[in-house]
């Protein structure tokens, strides 16, 4: 009896998968051939890819506008012109603002941040944060960024006077989390000179790409959140998701009750956004920490990534880099030596150099939207993408298509020269756009353009690893493959920097 209740419920489930297979080809819309019961996904799967790369690839398997794809057991569209891609951001916001991913309020708070809320929730929230991010509190927040630049010239001195490899991707992650921690979480770390420090290791797990658990946690969170509703698993490692709730509690907590201990930092604006609030709608200390781990793990990997991997690439582009280094000591000589918030504005090509990484290594390889009221296509007759429908606008495709940016596997920041530009620029769009754009992009470029200041004035990097980056397989980030090992040393002529 046993036996033949298993035979039915193997048919019934193989039935039953070979319908959800057939959504594309039911519906008439160009697709790409599903396998059971990977979708089109086998090889982030299989560990084979990185979760970016593999989106590439599809990307890159046919020519139709849209494609019609399956994200393990999910249909999903993935949007293959640049333009539309664009009007869906932006002019069309209405019929996408929301992206999709996993949110539940109620089971799981910690998921519940700016980045993945829905609708109503979403747009009152984004209009309580936006004045954190303004020019005014980015300057406010230049000398916090400046005092753990210290730290990161005291751990890479003694480093360079003996010329050894270090990798310069940990090396700028434990960097960016100190200034994290100070800037978001209220308190000082030592991440850069202790590499075991308790503010890494929520982060090392939560990016182990060796933790089979982990990895559907990220599938779940980005790809198909029916896999933690069906699992019953939260969005976050347990041990991630109480390090932020106790370390947010306490701070605020704290210095509610001893208000003559202000900090110019993202928790100190999170408090007095809920004192204004005064109990109308005023942000709960759940909300305060599912945005500030937001802000932990975005930043970390945006920030990160800017850095290393263009000191990657600039160590392979001699010419990029004498460039680079010259504007950088031509700045800080008329500067005084000092880096400021002024004087970061005049790093024209050190711009066009962040530019040019983030079109090579976007900080996610995707935008996920999901269409929540009927869209006609426009220039597609008797298109339209159904409300409910998941759409993916693959970042990585778009901008590695020699369509929108010739030569794209050649590393060109003078591609991004207003004068001669060699690019579509309406096929750029790394931080997202519209509405739903990243909130923090400006402060991730300011402190990833401190960090690059700091080191190209000061030493001399020299590649250890080919130019062609191999990243980690099932990863969401673009995160190379046993790092971004170089040859540090200190330059012979190097810049006097004043902190």
């Amino acid at each position: 009896m046993f036996v033949y209740t298993l035979a039915l419920f193997s048919v019934v489930l193989y039935l039953g998968l070979r319908y959800v297979y057939s959504y594309w080809a039911r519906q008439g819309f160009p697709h790409l051939r599903p396998e059971i019961p990977y979708g089109n996904l086998r090889a982030l799967a299989e560990k084979r890819e990185s979760f970016g790369v593999a989106v590439n690839e599809l990307y890159a398997r046919s020519t139709e506008r849209l494609l019609g794809v399956y994200l393990f057991f999910r249909p999903a569209i993935l949007v293959r012109d640049a333009h539309l891609a664009k009007r869906i951001l932006v002019a069309d916001f209405q019929h996408f603002h929301d992206r999709g991913v996993f949110c539940d309020e109620h089971r799981d708070p910690m998921s519940a941040n700016l980045f993945a809320l829905p609708g109503a929730r979403w747009k009152r929230l984004r209009a309580k944060l936006t004045p954190t991010f303004t020019s005014g509190q980015l300057r406010q927040m230049m000398p916090t960024f400046l005092d753990v630049s210290e730290k990161l010239l005291a751990e890479l001195e003694p480093l360079a006077a003996e010329g050894r490899v270090v990798d310069m991707r940990d090396i700028s992650s434990r960097y960016v989390l100190d200034v994290i921690a100070t800037v978001f979480f209220g308190f000082e770390t030592h991440c850069l000179r202790d590499p075991n420090d308790p503010f890494v290791e929520p982060l090392r797990d939560l990016n182990n790409p060796n933790s089979f658990v982990n990895n559907i946690r990220s599938a779940g969170v980005f790809v198909c959140p029916g896999l933690l509703k069906l699992t019953g698993l939260s969005s976050l490692p347990p041990g991630m998701r109480q390090f932020a709730t106790e370390v947010v509690t306490h701070q605020i907590e704290h210095r509610e009750r001893h208000p003559q201990q202000r900090r110019k930092d993202f928790i100190q604006l999170l408090i007095d956004l809920r004192r204004e609030a005064n109990g109308q709608d005023a942000l709960t200390i759940a909300q305060c920490a599912a945005n500030v781990f937001l802000f932990y793990v975005a930043g970390a990997d945006t920030s990160t990534g800017v850095i290393s991997f263009t000191l990657h690439e600039l160590t392979h582009n001699g010419e990029a880099l004498a460039k680079a280094r010259q504007e950088i000591d031509h700045v800080l000589e008329r500067h005084g030596g000092v880096i400021s918030y002024e004087s970061l504005q005049e790093l024209a090509y050190l711009d066009l150099c962040v530019k040019e990484t983030l079109r090579k290594y976007p900080g996610l390889p995707i935008l996920n939207r999901v269409c929540t009221e009927d869209y006609p296509v426009p220039g597609a007759a008797d298109v339209v993408i159904r409300a409910g429908t998941q759409v993916i606008i693959p970042l990585l495709g778009i901008c590695m298509d020699e369509k929108y940016f010739p030569e794209p596997e050649v590393y060109m920041p003078e591609r991004f020269d207003e004068q001669t530009p060699n690019y579509d620029p309406d096929a750029y769009y790394p931080f997202g756009l519209g509405p739903r754009n990243c909130i923090g992009l400006r402060q991730g470029i300011m402190l990833s353009k401190i960090g690059l200041v700091l080191m190209l004035s000061r030493f001399d990097f020299e590649a250890t690893v080919p130019r062609k980056v191999r990243f980690e397989p099932a990863n969401v980030t673009l995160t190379p493959d046993g790092g971004l090992p170089m040859k540090i040393t200190v330059r012979g002529d190097r810049a006097k920097v004043q902190l």
